[in-house]
Order: structure tokens, then sequence, then C-alpha cells
């Protein structure tokens, strides 16, 4: 490495910090480049992961965004280098919620933040939004790769019950698709799948949702992997068995979803009933598989950059 690059290194690196939130007796890591404190003036932007990732998920956005917005990632309950609670309640939405208030607190120093979030981030945000009392935390809400559990459920129940055989067939499609919820109920035995055989799993996991070949993503050590991805099952097992999922009725933020079109794990048609709550709604579909902001980043970040410049 050459003086030129090893400075150049350096200077990247310095561009972020890193720092634990807590709440309550949980430690949340952040990522961040500035918070609304130290930069008033500029939009703060928080993305947040899914399953079962971390927050460098999102490290294209990061570096694609920083230099004109505030913009943070954190690690969720669970994940990465966040506290671990093991048991499942701890996982309910609404101890997530709390996390996230803390969270954009901290980074938007006590102000509403611009919220993108993808896959369980983009599930657990969409109840965020929706709840009266939290969405005033949101000044916009961009999701991908996850619609809301029960707006989803929704829409394909009307797939299954439309008495068309195309709509069947889709509802079938997204039926297969789901496999891996009602396997993550199975007690012990995912955790001991993913502990054994972690890194097979990542790389399959990465190949069906189409992460590109060269990721650095794919480079996750087992310990690494195992960090983000045992742990976080409960957020599976709370959806089906724990406390009831919080019922959508109205969202008052302005929303844009990316849709994925060729999500291995979420048809499009998962999405058609959110506009309907929604104050403000806005719609792309993306020849891409799961992980969009993986397969498309640059794409994705100039989406979030117009719709934020946008409101502001």
């Amino acid at each position: 490495m050459t003086a030129t690059q090893t400075e150049e290194t350096k200077t990247k690196t310095e561009n972020f910090k890193e720092t634990f939130v807590s709440n309550g007796d949980i430690s949340l890591y952040v990522k961040y480049n500035h918070t609304s404190k130290e930069r008033p003036n500029r939009p703060t932007i928080l993305f947040v992961h899914g399953y079962p990732d971390d927050h460098r998920i999102w490290s294209y956005q990061l570096e694609s965004l920083k230099e004109d917005y505030n913009v943070a990632a954190l690690d969720l309950r669970g994940s990465g280098k966040s506290s671990k609670p093991s048991q499942q309640k701890a996982y309910n939405v609404r101890r997530i919620f709390e996390d996230l208030v803390q969270v954009i607190r901290f980074v938007g120093n006590d102000k509403p933040v611009h919220v993108v979030a993808h896959d369980w981030g983009a599930l657990i945000s969409w109840a965020f939004v929706a709840d009266e009392q939290k969405s005033v935390w949101a000044k916009s809400y961009t999701a991908m790769g996850g619609p809301h559990p029960i707006l989803g459920r929704s829409s394909a129940f009307q797939l299954a019950l439309s008495g068309n055989p195309i709509s069947l067939f889709k509802a079938l499609s997204q039926l297969r698709r789901s496999w891996y919820i009602l396997y993550f109920q199975i007690p012990f035995l995912p955790e001991w799948i993913w502990k054994t055989f972690a890194k097979f799993f990542w790389k399959f996991t990465m190949n069906i949702g189409g992460v590109p070949k060269g990721d650095i993503l794919r480079n996750k050590t087992k310990s690494e992997i195992i960090d983000s991805s045992t742990h976080t099952i409960n957020l599976y097992r709370e959806l089906l068995r724990g406390e009831k999922y919080p019922e959508p009725l109205h969202i008052k933020p302005p929303v844009q979803v990316l849709i994925p079109l060729k999500d291995f794990a979420i048809r499009p048609e998962l999405y058609k009933l959110h506009e309907r709550i929604c104050d403000s709604y806005k719609e792309y579909s993306y020849d891409s598989n799961h992980w969009i902001q993986r397969t498309m980043p640059d794409t994705v970040s100039e989406r979030i950059r117009e719709f934020v410049w946008e409101i502001g």
C-alpha cells in the first residue's frame, strides 16, 4: 500500500465514529459520521438492517451519503456488537421500538430523523411509523425488502381467496418462499445449524439473496456470522408466538418503498395494501434480488438522496 493510499484509508476511516447507546440494560452499537447536534443544518438518516445482518449491510449508502448528510447505522439488539438478550420476549417489536427511539434521540439530537430499513428492519420500522406515538420520531421512511407483516399477510390471503388461478399460484409461491419462518419456530435446531455450519449457510444465504460474488460481506468470519444469526431468530418466534403484532391503521410520515422484483423471500404483491394507510406513498420496482442495497448500491443511495432532499 502506498503512502497516498494509506492516508486516503485513514481519512476514510476517520470520517466515521462508533459509540454505544443505552436503552435500559440493552447496549446498542451505532456507527455514524455526525449527529444533528454536531451538524444541525444537515438532514439526518438512520439505517436499520435486517436478518441475519448487522450495520455493515449499509456500508455503500453510508459512504455515498456521508458528505451531504448526517448518517448512522445501528446493530439491532441480538446482532453484531449490540447486546444479545436470551429471552424470546426481549425481541418483541415493542421492545425494539424503544431501542430505535434512544438511537434516534442520540443521532437526531432529540428530533426526528429519516429512517431507511431493509428486511426485518423494514418490518419493525413499518410498525414503528404506524405507531401514533413513535411515528413522531420519523421525518420519512424508506423501506425495501420487507412489508408490514400484517399487511403482507392480508395481501397473501387476498391472493389465495380471489378465485383467480394466477393469484392462487402467486399465493402458493409466497407460501413456499416463507418456509423458513416455520423452520425458525423449532427450538434449538436453527441455532445449532448456524453455529455448526456458519460459513456454509452464510454463503448459501448470500447466493440465494443475490449478493454479488465480490461483495466484502461474503468474507465475514464464523464468529461474526453467529453473532448476527442466532439470537435474532427470536424475531421470527416472537412474530408468530409472542405478543400480537401491532395493527397498522395510519402512517403519517412520507413513505417510499423500493421493491426488488426478484426477491427470493417476498413477492411484490405483498406490498399492495400499504398505500391505503399512508398519507404520502411512493413505490419503485427494480430488477434485483433481496439485498438490493448491495446489488444496486448507487440506485438505492440516489433514491434515498432524492427522497430526503425533497422532504428536507
